[in-house]
């Protein structure tokens, strides 16, 4: 009696442990360096990796990476057309030719357009090589979520931070100003001469 319960009690702290491991296992985490900044990202219950996986879970994965991918392209897009709004509020202010000023004008767009067209094609890159994955998983899906984080972040910046696309808008914002600004001096206006 005695050697039936030791074992049903060994035998159940077996398996409690063994079922703690496979529960630990079941849930990954993803850590990924940020700027110095640790952030984790958990998936949450995921399926067994012996579970098969069928083609509406690869469906659902790759709608969900290219719907994050397009998400980023848009908040791209829209810093852009930001950035061609405020260009173009300078002709108003232009002291010079209006050829002149559309040269300026139009030059600074399309500096513009190639900065934010680079970060476009490394979302759309990353879109495609997931689609291409031989096997797709959550785990995958995370690093290409990350991926795209970090794309959004160096491009239009966070908590504070200037990304790239802000400071090469206001760059060509100084350029075209002083392009099509010029400043009138009058002559002898000196205040220091008054001893």
């Amino acid at each position: 009696m005695i050697t039936t319960i030791v074992t049903f009690v060994t035998t159940r702290i077996v398996a409690v442990f063994i079922t703690t491991v496979v529960v630990v296992a079941a849930v990954p985490s993803l850590i990924v360096l940020i700027h110095g900044n640790t952030i984790t990202i958990t998936t949450g219950p995921v399926a067994s990796a012996a579970r098969q996986q069928n083609d509406e879970e690869r469906a659902r994965l790759i709608v969900q990476v290219r719907t994050a991918g397009n998400d980023v392209v848009v908040l791209l897009n829209s810093e852009e057309a930001s950035c061609d709004s405020q260009i173009a509020q300078l002709v108003s202010v232009s002291k010079i030719s209006p050829a002149q000023t559309t040269a300026a004008i139009e030059k600074g767009k399309g500096e513009f357009h190639s900065a934010t067209a680079q970060f476009a094609r490394e979302v759309e890159a990353d879109e495609n090589e997931f689609e291409h994955l031989a096997v797709i998983s959550t785990e995958t899906q995370q690093v290409f979520l990350v991926r795209f984080l970090q794309v959004r972040v160096k491009a239009l910046g966070e908590d504070g931070t200037t990304g790239v696309l802000i400071t090469v808008c206001q760059t060509i914002l100084i350029e075209i100003r002083t392009i099509v600004i010029t400043v009138v001096t009058t002559p002898g206006g000196g205040d220091g001469d008054d001893d």
